[in-house]
């Protein structure tokens, strides 16, 4: 096994059933295994100011004694061959590290694991300390001994970890399983908000838009911590607007803009609407208006896209110049998409700069060649250059 996903692992004869009210998947099945504009450099960031290490409390020092103290006496029981006074101090230890530090909790379960494999509850506990780490792989292979090892695997905490495991590999199928699973062993489960509102994303993922705003209006009053209710409000646009009901999108929009006028992203998303052609929301003026203040809030963290979306504006209104400025700020941010420098090349191309246009489009190719609309563009340009029918085909 080399810890990727691979084929299912059965957690044992466990009935199936609909999962809640958005995830209809099955029981777990285990892990799956010029003068045209150029893109300057980018400034270098400042240097990081040290961070001076604030002085531990009496608590904190307390609490790190203890913990020394423990670990000191599960190495004397382990010299001893006394297996289950070592467990026990390697746990006090644990209990007296109050400051999440997953590292060091990993070492501490390992110490347990290497007196006692067969200990299925602590394996997922290191599961879900290297899911914190970010070390999927190492992840994978300790809830795969957890639930080889557990003598019921029915276990709503290990299941919700291996949800997150599959989610974050981009296996959403098997997420939506485990998150099913979770919910119908425990349905109070402590992170079931948490979950519907992976599940919203997830079917939002999988185009299943219907099932998405189920989730997403169930936990609409109590969203998962951090999260606020203006932050799901977000989703339910994004959700609409995939789904092309801008009238509805517009709605849950302008809900975020009631809390906060100034949600840069929001701005944005609502500027892209109203640039929608041929919609009964479509107004473009309405649209450079809302990108123009999305820019001007988030001036340093703007996205290139933002940038990109306003100067389609100003291309539909034959404002080349403005169209060129806004075009160049998005280069500037992400000079290595095709979609930018082919929508230079159409504007070079409306003010008949045709060598500059084939420039840009030359520049779409190398970064993209597999994008169609370009190679249009490239054949409209050869055919308006003294009439080069054989190069446009």
């Amino acid at each position: 096994m080399n810890g990727q996903p691979g084929g299912p692992m059965q957690q044992g004869t466990y009935a199936s059933a609909p999962a809640a009210a958005a995830a209809t998947a099955s029981s777990p099945r285990g892990l799956p295994q010029q003068q045209q504009p150029q893109p300057q450099q980018q400034p270098p960031p400042p240097p990081a100011q040290q961070q001076q290490q604030q002085p531990l409390t009496a608590t904190q020092r307390l609490s790190a004694i203890n913990e020394k103290s423990w670990l000191q006496m599960g190495n004397l029981a382990e010299y001893l061959n006394d297996t289950d006074r070592a467990m026990a101090s390697y746990e006090n230890a644990l209990r007296h590290n109050p400051n999440e530090d997953f590292a060091k909790a990993v070492e501490y379960f390992h110490r347990i694991v290497n007196l006692d494999g067969s200990n299925g509850e602590i394996w997922g506990a290191i599961g879900n300390c290297y899911l914190m780490l970010d070390e999927l792989p190492k992840a994978y292979q300790a809830y795969q001994q957890a639930i080889y090892h557990l003598p019921d695997p029915k276990e709503p905490k290990l299941w919700y970890g291996i949800g997150i495991l599959y989610d974050r590999y981009g296996s959403y199928d098997h997420a939506e399983e485990a998150f099913g699973a979770v919910m119908r062993m425990d349905p109070h489960f402590d992170k079931a908000t948490e979950i519907y509102f992976r599940l919203g994303i997830i079917h939002k993922c999988q185009g299943r838009y219907e099932q998405s705003l189920q989730c997403f209006n169930f936990i609409l009053k109590d969203p998962p911590k951090p999260l606020t209710e203006i932050d799901i409000w977000f989703q339910i646009g994004n959700v609409y607007e995939l789904q092309k009901d801008y009238a509805h999108a517009r709605d849950a929009y302008e809900r975020v803009l009631q809390e906060n006028p100034e949600h840069g992203r929001v701005l944005q998303q609502l500027g892209a609407l109203f640039f929608q052609p041929n919609t009964n929301l479509t107004n473009v003026d309405a649209a450079i208006q809302l990108l123009s203040r999305a820019i001007e809030i988030d001036k340093d963290k703007v996205e290139a896209h933002t940038w990109y979306l306003l100067g389609r504006c100003y291309m539909a209104q034959r404002l080349y110049n403005k169209a060129y400025e806004a075009y160049q700020q998005a280069v500037y941010r992400d000079g290595n998409n095709a979609t930018y420098w082919c929508s230079i090349g159409v504007l070079y191309y409306q003010i008949n700069q045709y060598r500059d246009a084939l420039d840009a489009y030359s520049r779409a190719i190398r970064i993209n060649p597999y994008l169609s609309e370009v190679w249009f563009d490239l054949g409209a340009l050869y055919e308006a250059c003294n009439n080069q029918v054989n190069d446009a085909y």
